[in-house]
């Protein structure tokens, strides 16, 4: 990705991503490889035609504590909660069935989709402590896409390949330096969990 030198972003972006040429030593952020499979292309048409927010990065809550509004970042995994859907799944098939499949193995706690517009951006944050990783899977990752983490380097979304990102602990940024939109969901899951637990290495 070319240095961000435009007027159309803050300078704080700009400087993150010019001041910034760390790469990762794969503490912060790595591939995986989810156990079951999805189509990716179906997911993508399904994820286009949900309702999401009038927010500028904007939002489609999915998935999350029963009873609860977003909870964002902001949300602890509690084992007396109750996890549902935050909408009615049966239009999008694929999604419920990505959502059944995930909680096989082993909770899932918060799902959320995002759609960024050309040109848009998320200031340099650092999520909230209450859960230190978070899934991301990109549905689309137009040329000119970036996930940085500060002093860490860039996310390889290469080939739509989801990451395990430890996004309470570093402070990261995205931007979409494209014409297109910028389609991603990401997760929380129980990590306490034996099968979540595995995936992440701890076992």
């Amino acid at each position: 990705m070319t240095v961000l030198n435009t007027e159309t972003y803050p300078k704080i972006i700009q400087d993150f991503f010019l001041y910034d040429q760390s790469t990762s030593n794969g503490s912060a952020h790595w591939p995986v490889t989810l156990p079951f499979e999805y189509d990716n292309d179906k997911l993508l048409q399904e994820a286009k035609q949900l309702p999401y927010d009038n927010r500028n990065v904007q939002r489609c809550y999915v998935y999350g504590p029963e009873g609860c509004k977003d909870p964002g970042c902001d949300i602890l995994t509690d084992h007396t909660t109750e996890y549902r859907e935050q909408l009615d799944l049966e239009p999008y098939p694929h999604i419920k069935k990505f959502i059944q499949d995930a909680n096989k193995i082993g909770p899932v706690t918060y799902l959320t989709f995002k759609k960024m517009a050309p040109r848009g951006y998320i200031m340099p944050h650092i999520d909230s402590e209450c859960n230190p990783y978070k899934i991301y899977v990109p549905l689309t990752w137009p040329e000119g896409s970036c996930f940085k983490v500060f002093r860490q380097g860039k996310v390889d979304f290469t080939d739509l390949k989801p990451n395990i990102i430890a996004t309470s602990d570093h402070m990261h940024s995205v931007v979409n330096d494209s014409d297109e939109h910028r389609i991603i969901f990401s997760f929380y899951v129980d990590w306490s969990s034996l099968g979540w637990s595995k995936l992440l290495g701890k076992i």
